[in-house]
């Protein structure tokens, strides 16, 4: 729980005590607008500020105006193809701004859209279109061969950066009902197949009304995307933003490096800062002090769970801004919020998942579905006449996952499947998953989906995942696995295989092989007894072969650090040892600080192994020799105590104090 800030200076206050600063030109979301269509109210903003930046990415910006032009373009071609309402319509798309456009386009019809993206496995892909069995595809240059991949042959892929310049910009004035299908989002399922979230105009509408009015959204903020608008987070992060005359910043964290953000956030202007919390982390952790963001004033954390840590890194650098945890679902959206300021205390270091938002209240079930009292652990459900209405051709979990609300017959009660405790002051305290779902860096993930394509490798005879937390405090997959037969195939070749049927961020960080899978008496695998993960190697393609110069030995250091694995070979793959991008922006940063040539990550994603990344550090700048007496002292220093370290730079001021040092430059071997 959380002790109610007094600070006094600010002119809003928000539910949970702490204060909120509104810009002058908030106008509140009103409950009447939720009785409308997404496009109407994306026109009404259109209309409000025509010449306000919609979305700006580096140099490339688009007004209002424009991305409502190109939306209706969109729109029209869709109309002129198929005039059937709410049909589903897939689009995969490597642009943001031609993604939110596609998007608009679709629902401006009267679709329904089908986001996917390019790092989903073909077999996740074709999952989704077999199940949505779209006739039209929206593409970009970029993904149209994915696209093409991806579809059947009865699906129309249309390249939507090469459009008719003749087809009409207005508004297309399709009349849509607010309870008309908007969108069919994907998540894991635990049968080991997606499952699809069919949510509708009304519901996404008064997600953004509660995101609105909580956090006093307008035209004057500039607010971050950091993720494709493909997952449900980011979408409804897109909506709140673009329903609100708000300019959107979209930025992939592979572009700048976590070392980039802040000057990023500096630069743009950004005021709503809006991030997962293993990002936030991270980036925190790299930062000095001396940034100063005199526009952030609200920094957004969509996660179950955030620790104290972040927190206390948000009162060390963040002072003067507010955070705000929320705890949502795709199904629900957002259905909780805690705001913390530089004055909310933890108690017992628990940080809550939030406070009651409106229309959405939460109950705590036990395992027959009854009520329990308040302090009692069980499971989080959320009574609402906003929830969504169904999952996308499945009766039986739609049924599964809905109890009747006795008490309206407008509203249902949904199952989330997480666990919690509900405090006697309304506050909520997230526990976990009830059943093997995980949530890893912002994804929502079933344990069972990845188990099931673990299992689909023939050498594999039983599998076992779950999360465990890294020595960042960050949730990381770890798999367990029995093979059939002693010749097994390397790490590297599990991931290649799996890379065939699951997306990216449901790959496992580590593997741990074992003999056999701890049991319970009762024959089910005992996840207690699973040991921790080790530092040790895991067996890779490449063999072992131990660095040999100074700059590979400091670049090899560096990444067992990092990655917690060790000995780290000369020719080993960073994500085969189970890095990821924001791991890498980590050693990118570590490195940057020691050598003069400075890494982008594209850089390292590039050359990913100790030998690639040796290579670019003394390709420009530096000579061979330059590199090694760098990384020699490098080496020297981390090698000497602290006591010895403070000795040396005793007697290093000493000899400057005398002017006895010497300024020659050292030669190049």
């Amino acid at each position: 729980m959380v002790r109610r800030s007094t600070d006094n200076r600010a002119s809003s206050i928000s539910e949970h005590g702490v204060r909120v600063r509104p810009g002058d030109f908030f106008t509140a979301f009103s409950a009447a607008e939720v009785e409308q269509s997404i496009p109407r109210r994306f026109e009404r903003q259109v209309a409000k500020y025509p010449n306000h930046l919609a979305v700006k990415r580096n140099d490339q910006a688009v007004s209002y105006r424009e991305l409502n032009r190109l939306a209706n373009r969109i729109a029209r071609l869709l109309l002129s193809l198929s005039a059937t309402r709410e049909e589903p319509v897939a689009i995969v798309a490597d642009n943001h701004t031609k993604a939110l456009a596609g998007i608009l386009g679709i629902l401006k019809a009267g679709k329904v859209y089908v986001p996917l993206d390019a790092s989903f496995s073909p077999a996740w892909a074709r999952f989704i279109f077999d199940d949505t069995e779209p006739a039209i595809v929206l593409a970009t240059s970029g993904t149209l061969p994915l696209a093409e991949q991806w579809s059947s042959s009865r699906c129309r892929v249309i390249d939507i950066e090469n459009l008719n310049a003749h087809t009409s910009d207005d508004n297309p004035e399709v009349v849509i009902a607010p309870t008309a299908l908007a969108h069919i989002l994907y998540t894991s399922g635990s049968t080991g197949q997606p499952k699809g979230v069919a949510d509708n105009h009304r519901n996404i509408l008064h997600h953004v009304m509660r995101v609105t009015n909580s956090t006093f959204i307008s035209a004057q903020d500039r607010m971050t995307l950091l993720r494709p608008p493909n997952s449900s987070g980011a979408l409804m992060n897109a909506l709140a933003a673009l329903l609100n005359g708000t300019t959107l910043f979209p930025m992939d964290v592979k572009d700048i490096g976590l070392d980039g953000m802040a000057d990023w956030l500096i630069r743009e202007k950004i005021t709503f800062f809006h991030s997962g919390g293993t990002v936030f982390r991270h980036f925190a952790q790299l930062l000095t002090g001396a940034e100063q963001f005199p526009h952030l004033r609200l920094i957004r954390l969509s996660s179950g769970r955030i620790s104290k840590i972040d927190v206390e890194l948000f009162k060390k650098y963040f002072s003067h801004c507010v955070l705000l945890h929320v705890l949502s679902s795709t199904e629900a959206n957002t259905y909780r919020m805690c705001f913390l300021d530089k004055n909310s205390e933890l108690k017992d270091g628990a940080v809550p998942v939030g406070y009651p938002v409106k229309d959405m209240e939460v109950v705590i079930l036990d395992d027959t579905g009854n009520e329990l009292p308040e302090n009692s652990a069980g499971e989080i459900a959320i009574r609402s006449a906003y929830l969504f209405p169904y999952y996308w051709r499945n009766p039986q979990l739609t049924k599964a996952s809905f109890l009747p609300d006795p008490r309206r017959e407008d509203a249902r009660i949904f199952r989330t499947g997480d666990l919690g405790i509900l405090r006697p002051d309304s506050c909520l305290e997230y526990l976990g998953r009830k059943d093997f779902r995980l949530k890893i860096r912002g994804h929502s993930i079933q344990s069972e989906e990845v188990e099931v394509a673990l299992l689909k490798i023939t050498e594999i005879k039983q599998a076992v995942v779950l999360a465990r937390q890294d020595d960042y405090g960050d949730d990381r997959l770890v798999a367990y696995i029995v093979f059939n037969h002693k010749a097994n195939p390397s790490i590297s070749r599990l991931r290649e295989h799996l890379k065939e049927n699951l997306p990216d961020y449901m790959l496992p960080s580590t593997f741990m092989v074992l003999d056999s899978l701890p049991l319970m008496p009762n024959g089910k695998v005992n996840r207690q007894e699973l040991p921790p993960p080790t530092r040790q190697r895991p067996q890779l393609s490449s063999p072992l072969v131990a660095p040999q110069s100074p700059v590979e030995v400091v670049v090899a250091k560096r990444w067992s650090k990092v990655l917690g694995v060790e000995p780290i070979g000369l020719h080993d793959g960073f994500f085969d040892l189970g890095g990821d991008s924001l791991l890498a922006s980590k050693i990118v940063s570590s490195l940057s600080s020691i050598f003069p040539r400075s890494l982008s990550l594209s850089e390292f994603l590039q050359a990913p192994t100790v030998a690639g990344l040796a290579s670019l550090l003394v390709a420009k700048e530096l000579t061979p020799g330059q590199a090694d007496r760098v990384a020699g002292a490098t080496l020297q220093v981390e090698s000497m105590s602290t006591a010895e370290i403070e000795a040396a730079i005793s007697a290093e001021r000493a000899k400057r104090n005398h002017g006895q040092s010497d300024s020659r430059p050292a030669e190049d071997e």
